[in-house]
């Protein structure tokens, strides 16, 4: 049975009447305008009665709720959590809002711990794309230039967390396949990057609208609550099961990972023959031991024109988008005054090299001053 899809009537032809009554007879079936108007109707009968079903759900589901990052320890009304949630959230910096949130997700109940793990990514994707359509639906509202400026860096960074929160359960959930883009699984180093820079971007937004006030930024502190707590949960609750001990219940505070030629917890190996970590590829070792003008490039930037493009901004659109092999972008000798140079998330394995300390340089213009938030006046960014 399909629900909110009505087919079309098939066309239905009354019984033929007597000769003496066809002039004077009274139609039988009501005409296409009146059925239409009767389907309208009652489309509009049980719209009503579904909003306000929905409303009266979502009234009960928010009432027995613990709101925002509070800690309250009251569960949901008729329903307790497994011992796997219990033992899973209790490894997170908000195990109660943790567990209220596993209740209302479908399969946490028979989930097994380990099964949680990838659970509680999905939930929190889900809870990020949410936030991110009903944000947009305010981009309308009139905004001063200040406070359309932390709106637009929510929005562009809900939309990095949502792809990195993809990326992230892609990577973990079993039997999955790879994303249609052409990207790769990502090993655990990668998705405990991925759900930090999810973290990192909340507080961002957080911080920008901090600094705004009025209608705009309530609507959106409204439509964002839980979202730090939920992914700060979820990289305790994948840090945990992956061993990591860095990020394992406890707050993310001057966490390194320290170059040194002992390997321990903290430190990266390094090549003792290089000085580059383990883990760099014997071509990318090669190309940081050559002098810049000496590297094959894919693109150079020239202002004066003997290069691929003129500008750094006309260089990275030219970059290709997912790339599996590095993109080498020479930037030649000159300042080149270029205001927000952005490398997006489409923009992989791209490496730029110039001509040394005080002959490339990069320089930009805007800041606070011009009526937007820190996020934007970075001069080069991602």
């Amino acid at each position: 049975m399909g629900y909110g899809r009505v087919g079309k009537s098939e066309p239905q032809e009354a019984p033929p009447l007597p000769e003496t009554q066809q002039h004077d007879a009274v139609p039988l079936y009501p005409s296409p305008k009146r059925r239409r108007k009767k389907l309208v109707i009652s489309l509009l009968f049980l719209s009503t009665i579904l909003i306000i079903a929905a409303s009266v759900s979502a009234t009960l589901v928010v009432r027995n709720r613990t709101r925002g990052g509070s800690d309250s320890s009251e569960p949901l009304i008729n329903r307790k959590p497994t011992q796997a949630i219990s033992w899973t959230c209790g490894k997170t910096l908000y195990p109660s809002l943790c567990i209220n949130y596993l209740l209302d997700f479908p399969g946490s109940l028979s989930a097994e711990e380990r099964d949680l793990v990838h659970i509680s990514v999905n939930m929190t994707l889900q809870h990020f794309g949410k936030a991110l359509y009903i944000t947009s639906e305010i981009s309308n509202l009139k905004m001063d230039a200040r406070v359309r400026s932390a709106y637009e860096d929510c929005i562009e960074l809900l939309e990095d967390s949502v792809d990195a929160l993809t990326r992230s359960l892609y990577s973990i959930s079993p039997s999955s396949s790879a994303p249609s883009n052409g990207q790769q699984h990502g090993s655990t180093q990668d998705v405990l990057t991925w759900l930090s820079a999810a973290l990192t971007n909340q507080d961002t937004c957080t911080d920008g609208l901090g600094e705004v006030s009025g209608p705009v930024k309530n609507q959106m502190e409204d439509r964002l609550r839980d979202l730090s707590e939920l992914v700060s949960n979820c990289l305790a609750i994948f840090a945990a099961a992956s061993g990591d001990e860095d990020f394992s219940g406890i707050p993310i505070q001057n966490k390194r990972r320290l170059m040194n030629t002992k390997a321990d917890s903290d430190v990266v190996e390094l090549h003792h023959e290089h000085g580059y970590p383990t883990w760099m590829t014997r071509r990318d070792r090669e190309l940081l031991d050559m002098p810049g003008n000496a590297i094959p490039a894919d693109i150079i930037v020239s202002q004066d024109g003997n290069g691929t493009v003129k500008t750094i901004s006309e260089a990275i659109k030219k970059a290709p988008e997912y790339s599996s092999r590095r993109t080498i972008i020479y930037v030649k000798a000159g300042r080149y005054e270029e205001n927000n140079l952005k490398v997006g998330r489409k923009k992989t394995n791209l490496m730029f090299v110039g001509d040394g300390k005080g002959k490339t340089v990069i320089s930009g213009g805007k800041s606070v001053f011009d009526n937007m938030t820190t996020f934007h006046t970075a001069s080069f960014g991602k």
